[in-house]
């Protein structure tokens, strides 16, 4: 009997979810049964900036999917180009760190039918945790919302289990697609700032593209970028949140996530909502809620942008962004090991060719809170006509810096928070 009675309430809650029903009573709260690691986590996200997962990462999808030998997470791999192959890739994964079961969430533009199908929203119920892949965040979005942009009863399944406490986590377009905010669609940081952002693709080749109906909706209230100091993203994140913070789906804050690095949240959507940072770079969080625009301007001009950049251990509330610095750092002021600050010809210059070397946007910024002299640097654009000044003030209100000391300045860890900035044409 205790047989019959569960399949007859996964059949009614099918037919519900199929039939569009149920997101009234998962509104009105019905259904909730939560998942174990709820009454720790809440609703939690593992936001991870591309390229590799490292192991603490990967460890903490599984605590918060409910631990090692109970974990069971589905990969949605609708975002990549080589589904099959980005499915093994972390079935491998997962498994060798310990979780129960993986399974293949196979909705993809492909097989967008799935996204109805009664055996895939049952398969999406049987999950503690959800990891998608990288690829093409706009794929995600063709894949799980129906053609008059209704979430489909695949992405219903999915949100009943995140409200439950299971884990959504992502990395690289995984990531970029889980706010309710605009979502990011491509672009680079100098043709943001010299052109603006489109919400269809416009006339050159890396201009800012968005989708202004937004994301998944795992995460309100922030714009979600990734592959970030890496790829030199400062620029294009700013001027979208500019652009954008009073359309409908706008915000004046976003959240730029490095490479191997993730943003962990719990109790999301609470008072007590938490974020912290897990891995090899940082997190920057960009506010443009006091910023200045100079419409007289020939070209984009921005003054008092706020902005904070995070390291591993470091963690903020997201209610007010009070942000707590990592136990195993020291504070700078009072400490700084060089006299001047330093400045750089190609600010959005990711050094990727080289890991070992800072890129230039975190290069020149956490030198000015390691400088003994200067409390101001900046840097410009390599593109030209026009060629931007990028320049960073650490005379904000309450800017501070912490650090964990290396053997150079390219191993030094710098945290900081409230740094200002401003761009102009040079």
């Amino acid at each position: 009997m205790p047989n019959l009675r569960k399949m007859a309430e996964h059949l009614l809650y099918t037919v519900l979810l199929t039939t569009g029903l149920c997101e009234g009573l998962l509104l009105h709260g019905q259904g909730q049964d939560k998942l174990p690691q709820y009454h720790t986590y809440g609703r939690s996200l593992v936001l991870n900036g591309g390229a590799a997962i490292n192991v603490s990462v990967t460890r903490e999808i599984l605590k918060l999917s409910g631990g090692a030998g109970l974990a069971r997470i589905g990969v949605i791999t609708a975002s990549s180009g080589t589904p099959a192959e980005s499915y093994h890739y972390y079935r491998d994964l997962f498994l060798q760190h310990g979780a129960a079961k993986v399974s293949w969430i196979n909705i993809s533009e492909s097989h967008k039918e799935l996204n109805k199908d009664p055996a895939m929203v049952q398969l999406i119920m049987n999950q503690t945790g959800f990891m998608f892949s990288g690829g093409d965040q706009a794929r995600v979005i063709s894949s799980y919302f129906l053609e008059d942009r209704k979430p489909s009863p695949a992405l219903l399944a999915i949100r009943h289990r995140f409200e439950q406490g299971a884990v959504v986590a992502g990395t690289s377009a995984g990531t970029a697609c889980q706010s309710s905010r605009v979502m990011v669609a491509g672009g680079m940081s100098w043709e943001a700032l010299r052109y603006g952002a489109f919400h269809i693709p416009g006339h050159h080749r890396d201009d800012l593209v968005y989708d202004p109906h937004g994301g998944l909706g795992f995460l309100d209230g922030y714009v979600l970028d990734t592959h970030f100091s890496e790829r030199g993203r400062e620029g294009r994140l700013l001027r979208l949140l500019s652009d954008t913070q009073y359309e409908q789906y706008g915000t004046a804050l976003g959240f730029g996530v490095d490479e191997s690095t993730a943003l962990v949240i719990t109790h999301a959507g609470t008072a007590a909502a938490k974020a912290k940072v897990l891995g090899d770079r940082g997190v920057v969080l960009i506010d443009v809620s006091r910023s200045v625009v100079d419409k007289t301007a020939k070209y984009f001009t921005i003054r008092d942008v706020s902005m904070s950049y995070m390291t591993d251990g470091d963690s903020i509330k997201l209610s007010d962004h009070t942000l707590t610095f990592s136990p195993d750092k020291s504070p700078l002021a009072g400490q700084e090991f060089y006299d001047h600050a330093l400045k750089s010809t190609d600010i959005f210059d990711g050094n990727r060719a080289d890991r070992r070397k800072k890129p230039e946007f975190v290069r020149v910024a956490t030198s000015v809170f390691d400088a003994k002299y200067d409390r101001m640097s900046h840097g410009t654009t390599y593109e030209k006509h026009p060629r931007f000044l990028v320049t960073v003030f650490r005379s904000g209100a309450g800017a501070e810096a912490h650090i964990r000391r290396g053997h150079s300045f390219q191993e030094d860890v710098i945290s900081f928070k409230n740094l200002m900035v401003s761009i102009e044409e040079n």
